[in-house]
């Protein structure tokens, strides 16, 4: 009897202890025209020969009104060679998130940026490739 209480309580927990996975996340690829939309503003500056600062500022409000964080991630093709690095953002009284790196030129083609908003319950992630937004500096 003891043995049938006890299974019965390892059930109860584990079924009431259930929960979606933390690690998904629904993942949106931004085009130009929807990053307008968003107030989304991606610039790059050339320094020196081969590197270019790359700047990211956005409006936190409407979509990204539970904005979260800014990760990096760099792909060669199908192949990860960076994920998930967490960007530092600056937040201005004015409402708005600004996230910036320096990177070589040969490399910005094969940046994505993602703007992270949600809880970690339900992270949504609001992809932007380099390569649809900038022309690259020479």
């Amino acid at each position: 009897m003891k043995l049938r209480t006890f299974l019965c309580i390892v059930a109860f927990l584990l079924i009431a202890t259930i929960h979606p996975c933390f690690a998904l996340m629904g993942i949106t690829h931004i085009t130009r025209d929807q990053a307008k939309e968003l107030g989304i503003q991606i610039r790059v500056q050339g320094n020196g020969p081969r590197e270019a600062w790359v700047e990211l500022e956005f409006k936190i409000e409407g979509q990204l009104k539970d904005f979260d964080h800014v990760s990096l991630e760099i792909r060669e093709g199908d192949k990860l060679l960076i994920g998930y690095a967490t960007l530092r953002e600056e937040r201005s009284a004015t409402g708005t998130a600004k996230v910036h790196f320096m990177a070589n030129r040969a490399f910005l083609d094969k940046v994505t940026l993602r703007i992270v908003t949600g809880f970690p319950e339900n992270y949504s992630g609001n992809e932007l490739r380099l390569k649809d937004f900038v022309e690259l500096p020479r």
